[in-house]
């Protein structure tokens, strides 16, 4: 008879439990809310969908909806879904929430910076941004300000496709690329059923100009029509204007990603094998003021692949007032073990009169006052 290890079933009591727990809030004496949240979303190596995690401020609660509710209601303000977070306005949901980050740009900043953070340091609200595509493959093309001309960049990226075959993707060359598109666009790959990289290239060039959009399949090597994309797995990348979008997260039902290869200075010949170092891929998805052209809100090592929170400030606009927010750690340590996707961080109110009511009469009752006004 097979006895199962005794330390086994305490592990699995213990992540289990660990795992169940979706959320945690607790005041601090000074007044700042401190919030876990489970963003794990089946692991860090997951292909199966999993819905983001979605917070109340006005409650300090989890909603325990799913994603399609989500994009119906206003009840949510932030989500989390691994390093990914999202805010309830623009193409995350309805609810006009938006956002800014106060201390934007790559660099690390002391945990301070939050204490320091007042009413008087906010800007208008014109400088609020609501959420909006980020694209994985977001580095392809470049701009000479010179010239004014828009060239290939050569960079490499590692891909899983939208049915999960390995592959490696380079834009070589654009053809008549003008202000509203990049005219026809010439790129190679690699794909495999495992995760041999080594073989032959294919190349293909698809032509985007005048407005067009194309749908490729790298299995088939080809261009295809695709009747209904929101359903269908037939197609990997979809070109347009100067977008090449995933079949997968935002974009499509699919399981593509990105690994930004040439981040960690690998040419498209020097990708042999699969994901190599175990990096992340990462899908389409909702860019908000977490996630901006001035960086995300976490630092990412590429060889240790461990991320680190920036410890920037953000103030997000409920609508019932503005919150200042501070990410604090991404890792929530289990038996000893560093597990990622609990996010820590802390929030509170930045209005003075929203602040003194919160403590007064909670959120939810301030929420229904403000409503009756």
């Amino acid at each position: 008879m097979n006895r199962i290890c005794p330390i086994f079933v305490f592990m699995f009591v213990v992540l289990s439990n660990v795992y169940a727990q979706n959320v945690t809030t607790i005041q601090k004496e000074n007044g700042d809310f401190q919030t876990v949240i489970n963003a794990t979303a089946g692991g860090a190596f997951s292909t199966e969908p999993h819905d983001f995690t979605y917070f109340s401020f006005t409650s300090r609660e989890v909603l325990e909806i799913t994603d399609d509710q989500a994009s119906s209601s206003s009840e949510w303000h932030v989500a989390f879904k691994r390093s990914e977070i999202r805010l309830n306005g623009g193409v995350s949901g309805p609810g006009q929430i938006s956002g800014l980050n106060l201390t934007d740009g790559p660099d690390i900043i002391s945990m301070d910076r939050f204490d320091n953070i007042n009413a008087s340091d906010i800007p208008e609200r014109e400088s609020f941004l609501s959420d909006g595509p980020a694209l994985a493959i977001n580095q392809w093309y470049t701009y000479d300000p010179v010239t004014h001309i828009i060239s290939a960049a050569g960079n490499v990226y590692e891909l899983r496709t939208a049915n999960g075959l390995s592959a490696k993707f380079v834009v070589d060359l654009l053809e008549d690329a003008g202000r509203s598109d990049a005219g026809k666009i010439s790129f190679r790959w690699v794909v495999d059923e495992g995760a041999d990289l080594s073989g032959p290239g294919q190349s293909a060039t698809v032509d985007v100009s005048g407005g067009a959009g194309v749908y490729f399949n790298l299995s088939k090597g080809e261009e295809v029509v695709i009747a209904d994309p929101a359903a269908s797995n037939d197609w990997d990348l979809h070109f347009s204007g100067y977008a090449i979008r995933l079949n997968g997260g935002l974009s499509g039902p699919g399981e593509a990603g990105a690994i930004p290869s040439f981040q960690s200075g690998l040419t498209f010949e020097d990708i042999t094998k699969a994901n190599e170092d175990g990096g992340h891929y990462f899908a389409d998805r909702a860019g908000s003021a977490f996630s901006t052209d001035g960086g995300e809100w976490y630092s990412y090592d590429t060889s240790t692949h461990v991320l680190s929170s920036k410890n920037h400030v953000y103030v997000i606009d409920t609508g019932a007032g503005l919150v200042k927010m501070q990410l604090l750690n991404y890792y929530r340590e289990v038996e000893g073990t560093p597990v990622s996707g609990f996010i820590t961080f802390r929030w509170r109110p930045i209005d003075e009169q929203l602040s003194t009511n919160v403590r007064k009469t909670g959120w939810a009752q301030l929420k229904y006052s403000v409503g009756q006004q």
